[in-house]
């Protein structure tokens, strides 16, 4: 019974993770329980089990009086989920070259093509995530990466959502060029260069979006 909870509980926490990086669910959003179970078919038991671990995740906060809402992050969140971002993720790329295999680093390429003829936000950041995790994985610190999945799912519906993300695919396939050429030469230093290089373009992308506007003010690049 209790391993049929737990199951439960991923699956609709999984659900729950990609509503909000969807804007299905924006931010601010309280999730009631009987709503909630309703829509997904569930008890309430694994339903809070499931809410448990999006708070843990830094993706809900739950409060004793009004009960869970999805978190809101502002621009001094946004900053410190980037800056580890940036140390983790360019350690990662770091360790993972001299480990990378011809297959994954073809793989890479692949996924990078595809990247660039991708025509929506969802198949985007789809491949934007394989991208990365190939390239990281061979790191070999799985603690690592479960973090850096962790960061990225807090921040991913404020990069997926902004109308200027289609608008910047060659700006970023440059930039995941430039990422995937210093793998293919097996240069780890440059390699965690142009990811930290990357990861401050998309923050500067989340910034300018996320910044307050007066109305009919254009979202910076």
């Amino acid at each position: 019974m209790e391993k049929s909870i737990d199951s439960t509980a991923d699956a609709v926490a999984a659900r729950l993770r990609q509503a909000i990086a969807e804007g299905d669910l924006p931010d601010g959003t309280r999730l009631v329980e009987r709503d909630l179970a309703s829509r997904f078919a569930v008890s309430r038991i694994p339903l809070r089990e499931a809410l448990q671990k999006l708070a843990f995740e830094g993706l809900v906060e739950i409060h004793k009086n009004r009960g869970a809402v999805v978190r809101t992050l502002d621009a001094a969140d946004l900053d410190e989920i980037y800056r580890l971002r940036m140390l983790l993720e360019g350690d990662a790329i770091y360790r993972a070259v001299p480990n990378l295999s011809a297959e994954t680093l073809a793989r890479a390429e692949l996924v990078h093509r595809l990247l660039g003829e991708a025509g929506t936000r969802e198949k985007q950041g789809e491949l934007n995530r394989e991208f990365h995790a190939l390239l990281y994985a061979p790191c070999g610190n799985r603690q690592q990466l479960k973090v850096i999945w962790e960061l990225r799912n807090q921040v991913e519906r404020y990069e997926r959502l902004q109308e200027t993300l289609l608008a910047q695919t060659q700006a970023f396939q440059l930039e995941h060029a430039q990422i995937l050429a210093a793998c293919q030469a097996g240069n780890a230093r440059l390699a965690r260069a142009a990811t930290v290089a990357h990861l401050r373009s998309a923050r500067r992308l989340v910034a300018g979006a996320s910044a307050p506007r007066t109305p009919g003010q254009p979202v910076a690049p």
